[in-house]
């Protein structure tokens, strides 16, 4: 039996470097053209804060890219990789998935900007990563450079080979062995075992110590805000912590390098992208799975949500817990926590869309020409009204989470928790969840209108809607969220 909303992983830890992308077979990390030194410090790598829980992987790309001299800031990056203007949403039997542009997939957005860009773009996975090697077949057909890394001894000379050629590595790790207090609001709390991304700009062989840029520190828990006393800015961090919080995200790492000058203008690669994205067309999302009509994404994404957050259809979906032990129990905690999990995603593609649809004139100058920007103000408004940074800044501390979508779930709740009549406790919020399902809608409009203004200039391709039905290979992955029987056997009071 599954529970899954996406959401709620980077809700109870935070989920924000999910790995999907392509592999070269046979690639490891690069050997140095200089002799090895005892230690190495990049000087001058900019420090981009990542603001909120679930931007950190876009924080320090932007910080890499900044120091190789292509200058985007973290709204350019969330425009320039589309994921600002991409969501992506499954229902289906007892799966519930819903994908923030900045968590649905990350690797090919970043590919996606460093061909506008020219960047030269290599990803590096553990050889233990589960699935690695099947993956390795669909992976390689993006044309993405990717290496394998061994264990602790590949992965350490990678990082002393990339700083000794001049370059930062970006690393993805458990932030629960970072070593600023701002991560004891994890430690207290039990939450390892999610992802972070932060940027190794520095070692030392002799002092057995890498220095860091950590985009992390201030987004969340109590100590919110931005670092002023330059906490998580060349950070030192022992190698054997540094290894121990890397290996638990299988060693997965990111190296960005000049490249060679791109030889079609941007505008024209990237508005494209981005009309598809904001209309929902499947190929550009899932190009290689053939179970691509089984999602909703874009516009169509916000619209099929809204139709499952009726009373009907939030009834339907919870009798799969029907015939269970506890089952008022896990129907009560699933109410709970489907509030938190949609509203944290809604609340990241809100923060990431505003944000990229100011910074997207600056690199199309030509969207001035549409009324792109009215249908983006119109999508900021009705998604402003459906998020609540205190469901990011304070992951897993219900108490602390107050948005309308998670408050009117955690009310049906508490409702259903004292009359044991989910039906009519359902009905009692009726019309909080009309106001919901409005606003989804207003969004998916938006957002419509927004992809047809682009079309305006760069008309879409007839053949485009018709591809997630004749493609003829690929997975969906799927992830088994733990969160509500955490929240039972921690919280059995609620």
């Amino acid at each position: 039996m599954r529970i899954i909303s996406n959401s709620i992983l980077f809700v109870m830890m935070m989920l924000v470097f999910p790995m999907t992308t392509g592999m070269m077979i046979g690639m490891h990390y690069p050997q140095s053209a200089f002799a090895p030194s005892q230690s190495a410090t990049l000087e001058d790598v900019p420090f981009v804060w990542q603001e909120i829980n679930g931007f950190c992987n876009w924080a320090a790309t932007s910080s890499a890219l900044q120091y190789i001299g292509v200058d985007l800031d973290l709204a350019a990056v969330f425009a320039a990789t589309t994921v600002g203007f991409s969501y992506a949403y499954y229902k289906y039997n007892d799966s519930l998935l819903t994908y923030p542009g900045v968590i649905y997939k990350q690797v090919e957005p970043t590919q996606f900007l460093s061909e506008l860009y020219g960047v030269n773009y290599t990803v590096y996975v553990g050889e233990n990563l589960p699935g690695g090697d099947h993956a390795q077949q669909l992976w390689e057909n993006e044309g993405i450079n990717v290496g394998r890394i061994s264990g602790q001894t590949d992965a350490l000379a990678l990082m002393r080979n990339t700083i000794d050629q001049g370059y930062p590595l970006l690393v993805s790790v458990d932030p629960m062995w970072l070593p600023t207090a701002d991560y004891d609001y994890l430690r207290e709390r039990g939450l390892s075992g999610g992802g972070h991304a932060i940027l190794i700009v520095g070692y030392n062989n002799t002092e057995g110590t890498a220095t860091i840029i950590d985009p992390g520190v201030g987004s969340f828990g109590d100590q919110y805000g931005y670092p002023d006393n330059g906490r998580g800015n060349y950070t030192t961090i022992s190698y054997s912590q540094l290894s121990t919080a890397w290996s638990s995200r299988y060693y997965i790492s990111e190296l960005l390098q000049p490249g060679p000058e791109p030889d079609q203008d941007i505008s024209d690669s990237l508005a494209p992208a981005i009309r598809d994205k904001l209309l929902g067309v499947g190929s550009s999302y899932a190009p290689s799975s053939s179970s691509a009509f089984l999602w909703s994404f874009g516009e169509g994404a916000f619209r099929k949500m809204s139709e499952d957050l009726a009373p009907s259809s939030i009834r339907e979906f919870l009798t799969i817990f029907d015939g269970l032990e506890n089952e008022h129990a896990f129907k009560a905690a699933a109410l709970v926590f489907m509030g938190i999990g949609i509203e944290s995603s809604l609340t990241l593609q809100y923060l990431s869309f505003r944000t990229a649809a100011q910074a997207l004139p600056k690199i199309i100058p030509q969207i001035d020409e549409t009324d792109f920007s009215a249908s983006s103000a119109e999508a900021v408004f009705s998604m402003s009204a459906l998020s609540s940074n205190s469901t990011l800044i304070y992951p897993g501390n219900v108490s602390r989470i107050d948005g309308l979508v998670s408050s009117t779930f955690a009310d049906i709740s508490a409702e259903f928790n004292s009359t044991g009549n989910l039906e009519s406790s359902l009905e009692s919020y009726s019309d909080d969840l009309s106001v919901i399902s409005d606003y989804l809608d207003q969004t998916a409009d938006a957002w419509l209108e927004a992809g047809n203004e682009i079309s305006k200039i760069w008309p879409s391709s007839p053949l485009s809607a018709m591809a997630p039905y004749i493609a003829i290979g690929g997975i969906i992955v799927v992830f088994i969220v733990a969160g509500i029987w955490y929240y039972i056997f921690k919280k059995p009071t609620q």
